[in-house]
């Protein structure tokens, strides 16, 4: 991962840091959605588990 970092660093001439900053933001929004998503898929859970057809 460090070696793709350093190389996106020289090939776009992007300081390290923004990079990395930009990588961070990109891991808190993905973890954020996957809590969003967490009383959803546990109402479909329920929802599937109380149905008749199951």
């Amino acid at each position: 991962m460090e070696e793709k970092l350093q190389e996106l660093v020289a090939k776009y001439k992007i300081p390290e840091q923004l990079l990395k900053e930009a990588i961070q933001q990109e891991k808190e929004k993905v973890v954020l959605q996957k809590r969003r998503m967490v009383p959803i898929l546990i109402t479909m859970i329920e929802r599937y588990a109380d149905s008749p057809n199951s």
